[in-house]
């Protein structure tokens, strides 16, 4: 791995001799491959996962793997039963399990392509209501389909920039920050970050870092909590611009419990509680993480009742609960987000069950002939029992309701089952 020259000399002064001797050693190692189950829509305590190497210690529902499997063509990946998803991520999971203990309203502000999002729904209490938004139009789309796979529908996706939410007046109890950076974290998976790399890149990632904290602060209500990670090394992204946080926008840092033996380092300038992921001595990508709160008295207590039309109007809401169906001629076709969804009622639609060679072929939006017995009219395809979709039985063929643009596009077949989870 060919390093820039202006990134190792920063980087082995920052983290000193011995820190930076573990992490080039860990930057030669193969990533790790870790998974996070749904609880949703399945017990992981009444699962098997036959690739499962390790759980994963800050989050209940992480596991490492003891190699890399082809996940596109796992049919219970998009059903939504696991997430594939970078361990180092999943602190977020820790950190709202100590400090969040009762039903909130979140916004997770650049959340694409969603494994936060999802992380922290499932670390959330009961009754809890999240707000994913991601600026980026093409980013938001795979939010969007990642959220609705989830299958919770207490999440609303939106493509929005935070000064959208400045207008909408809403008023968060909790908000991720996870902002674009410098994407030194990725160096080990992505040759495309280290080319694009450069000093000046740091120095504008900082800057606009700061103007994105800045645009959201007010949405932050007096006594909230203020998430703030990236997937980069520096102090200039990471700790320099917490303190910046801190003394300039008015607001004090949280600690975070964690346990030894999982080689979390903190502040690599400073004495603040934070939370550095570095390859080579934790097992994941390289992650920060920082928590704060807000100056002032928390005394409002959440309220969803207040998000009516009118708050949600400046918003470009992408998804917000199962879509209705739409009518064509006298025939309702149901949405697939009603398919996915844990909390709508679809015992309505008689179930037939798939085998995997079908159940690639529906996902690539192909024709598929279902079994003589099988009822006529809209049915719901099922894989290991699990809902994959809809589609329309007319006796001959089933017309597949997949999405079109989430198909499945490689044309690649499978040499055999992709299992995950049995």
């Amino acid at each position: 791995m060919n390093l820039p020259k202006e990134f190792t000399d920063y980087t082995r002064q920052l983290m000193g001799k011995e820190l930076y001797a573990t992490f080039e050693k860990g930057m030669m190692e193969e990533p790790p491959v870790s998974i996070r189950i749904n609880p949703f829509k399945t017990d992981i305590n009444n699962i098997n996962i036959p690739l499962k190497d390790e759980d994963i210690e800050w989050c209940e529902y992480g596991m490492y793997l003891n190699k890399r499997p082809n996940f596109t063509f796992d049919p219970l990946l998009h059903a939504g039963l696991y997430y594939v998803q970078e361990a180092s991520s999943m602190f977020v999971y820790h950190v709202l399990k100590q400090v969040v203990k009762s039903p909130v309203l979140m916004l997770d502000l650049c959340a694409a392509p969603g494994g936060k999002t999802t992380c922290a729904m499932s670390a959330l209490p009961k009754g809890s209501k999240m707000f994913s938004n991601e600026p980026i139009r093409q980013r938001s789309q795979i939010l969007s389909e990642n959220i609705q796979k989830f299958g919770i529908t207490d999440i609303c996706v939106t493509n929005n920039y935070a000064k959208d939410y400045n207008k909408s007046k809403l008023i968060f109890d909790v908000i991720l920050t996870d902002v674009p950076c410098s994407g030194e974290g990725m160096f080990r998976k992505d040759e495309g970050a280290i080319n694009e790399w450069s000093t000046n890149n740091v120095q504008i990632c900082q800057r606009l870092q700061r103007e994105i904290v800045s645009d959201i602060w007010d949405n932050l209500k007096p006594g909230g909590i203020l998430i703030y990670s990236t997937c980069t090394f520096n102090a200039h992204e990471d700790e320099e611009n917490v303190t910046w946080i801190a003394e300039n926008l008015g607001a004090d840092f949280i600690s975070i419990d964690t346990k030894k033996e999982w080689n979390i380092t903190g502040s690599l300038i400073d004495n603040n509680p934070v939370y550095r992921f570095i390859p080579g001595k934790t097992r994941g990508e390289g992650i920060f993480m920082a928590v704060l709160r807000k100056h002032g008295d928390d005394n409002d207590k959440m309220s969803t009742s207040s998000i009516d039309a009118k708050t949600l109007k400046p918003l470009n809401i992408l998804y917000n609960g199962v879509k209705p169906d739409t009518i064509k001629g006298k025939q309702a076709i149901p949405d697939h987000s009603k398919a996915m969804s844990t909390t709508q009622d679809i015992d309505e639609y008689p179930e037939v069950e798939i085998d995997y060679k079908n159940a690639i072929a529906y996902l690539r939006k192909e024709a598929i002939t279902l079994g003589e017995n099988s009822p006529k009219g809209i049915v719901l395809l099922t894989y290991k029992k699990h809902p994959i979709g809809f589609a329309k039985n007319i006796g001959n063929r089933a017309n597949n309701l997949y999405p079109q643009e989430w198909r499945i596009k490689s044309s690649h077949i499978p040499e055999e089952n992709t299992t995950i989870i049995e």
